[in-house]
């Protein structure tokens, strides 16, 4: 591996961490920054598909401002390809959220398939596809301190 690719490699690492910090942190601003203009986020099973770097944080935020605690963590960042501007990826996300305060919440477990490219010299998203693998609604105890 040569020192491109060892640059490229962390770069999309820290792409994919600054969106998970983002949606975590409710930084819009961050997470618009993530994706190219025309980028493409669909959750099938959760019934969400945004077109567009607008509308998909417009969409995404919509859903995470709905909650008063959400949560993710990223695992397992996998590169599976990589070109000197295209990348495909996997990760794990774990998501822990309350809809209200004083409902149990939920967590999530799914893994994101991600296009990475960087036809302008920055990595981006270009795609990702949550699929969802378990949804746990039996609930997180515990008490909402942000």
């Amino acid at each position: 591996m040569d020192l491109q690719q060892l640059s490229d490699r962390i770069a999309i690492r820290e792409l994919t961490e600054r969106y998970t910090m983002g949606v975590t942190c409710r930084d819009w601003d961050a997470v618009a920054s993530c994706y190219h203009e025309h980028a493409h986020w669909h959750a099938p099973l959760a019934g969400m598909d945004f077109k567009g770097r607008d509308a998909l944080v417009a969409g995404i935020s919509a859903s995470v401002e709905a909650n008063p605690f959400q949560l993710q963590m990223q695992h397992a960042l996998v590169i599976d390809s990589l070109t000197s501007d295209r990348a495909t990826a996997r990760s794990i996300l774990h998501e822990v959220l309350k809809h209200t305060a004083e409902e149990p919440g939920m967590s999530v477990l799914g893994i994101y398939n991600d296009v990475i490219t960087k036809p302008d010299g920055v990595w981006k998203f270009e795609s990702r596809r949550f699929d969802i693998h378990l949804m746990d609604a039996t609930g997180l105890t515990g008490q909402i301190l942000v």
